[in-house]
Order: structure tokens, then sequence, then C-alpha cells
């Protein structure tokens, strides 16, 4: 198998690039849209954030969309990652009830 020229691969990278942030700026803007609808009802930055979680968007892009900091996402993005893996409270054990 032959190997691309430098020129070529520096070509197709450009492209993959241009091609992600054409899909960025179609998401951007199909929210941007939507955004009363995505958002109805939702008054806490958690629940905008969660929304928005599954379109694959950047702290900064969805910190703009909602109106914060790429900070501020990123802290709620944290704070629901550990409620979805913080284990639920395991009922005590006999010897644990009997020892209280």
């Amino acid at each position: 198998m032959r190997k691309l020229p430098k020129e070529n691969r520096d070509l197709i990278n450009q492209l993959k690039v241009l091609n992600d942030n054409i899909d960025l700026l179609t998401k951007v803007t199909a929210i941007s849209v939507g955004k009363e609808i995505i958002f109805k009802d939702m008054t806490e930055l958690g629940d905008k954030v969660k929304a928005l979680d599954e379109y694959d968007l950047p702290d900064k892009v969805i910190a703009m969309l909602v109106g914060s900091t790429p900070d501020s996402v990123k802290t709620s993005r944290s704070r629901m990652k550990r409620a979805q893996t913080k284990p639920a409270q395991a009922e005590p054990q006999p010897q644990e009830i009997d020892k209280k």
C-alpha cells in the first residue's frame, strides 16, 4: 500500500477539521433556533447543561448557549457524573443493626 504524499495528508486533515466545524455550527444553529423549546420550564443551569449534553458540544459552546461560563458548565457536568456513579446507600446488614 502506498503512503499518501504529505500535502494530501494535510489536505485530508484540514477537510476533517472543516467537517467537524460545520457539524458544530449546524448543531449550534439548530439549538439556537429551538432554545426556547429545549429549555422550556428549565431554570437551573444543571438542567440546561444536561439537556445539551447529548449534543456532544464543548463546554465553551454550552456556556454561550445557556449564558454561563465554561467553568460553571464543567462543574455542572462533573456533578451530574458524580450523581450517576454514586452507589445507592446500601441497606444495613443484620450484624450492623445488632451493633446499634
